[in-house]
């Protein structure tokens, strides 16, 4: 029989037109036939929290002009795991870090060399998978040896309380103050 002009032939048309629609329907989606890229599916986010917002702007007048503040800073980005492990154990370690950030790093302004980190810890802190996050955490800040403070979030900070909770940690003198404050 005659596969070309045969009647069961036939049958197959309807089913592969419609997969041929569906084909071009999933390509159009996707911005390939346009040459556009999908549209994805963000949005604008918050960056900070109004607690963190406001407890920088404290910070840095609290610290002065020796030393940079960075938010948000991923841990992943502070630590290296040493090569004296196996591959598996590094990834491992570089895994169980890789997706937490640290509220606030504080860095000398000349060198950028970290010399504090600060948490401001909130509500959220109170929750059990949150403990065992900042436990992790505060593991590995005594491992590399660079000092975490824990701030409780409050409604509003003031310099001077800020300078003497960093001053008190031994990150500035007790001395120092701020150039400029306006959170009294």
């Amino acid at each position: 029989m005659d596969l070309v002009n045969g009647a069961e032939n036939w049958v197959w048309w309807p089913g592969l037109f419609l997969a041929a629609i569906g084909v071009l329907f999933v390509l159009s989606r996707a911005g390939i036939l346009s040459g556009r890229p999908a549209q994805a599916p963000y949005r604008m986010g918050r960056f900070l929290s109004p607690n963190e917002k406001c407890f920088l702007a404290a910070l840095d007048a609290a610290l002065g002009s020796g030393y940079r503040v960075f938010a948000q800073v991923r841990l992943a980005d502070l630590v290296i795991v040493e090569e004296k492990y196996s591959e598996a154990r590094r990834r491992a370690a570089l895994n169980r870090v890789f997706a937490k950030s640290i509220d606030i790093l504080i860095c000398r302004s000349r060198s950028f060399e970290p010399v504090a980190a600060i948490e401001v810890d909130d509500r959220t802190h109170l929750l059990s998978a949150r403990r065992e996050r900042d436990a992790l955490v505060d593991v590995v800040f005594r491992e590399i040896g660079l000092p975490l403070l824990r701030v409780r979030a409050q409604r509003t900070y003031s310099a001077e309380s800020i300078g003497a909770i960093l001053a008190e940690a031994g990150i500035i003198e007790a001395t120092l103050k701020p150039a400029f404050s306006p959170w009294r």
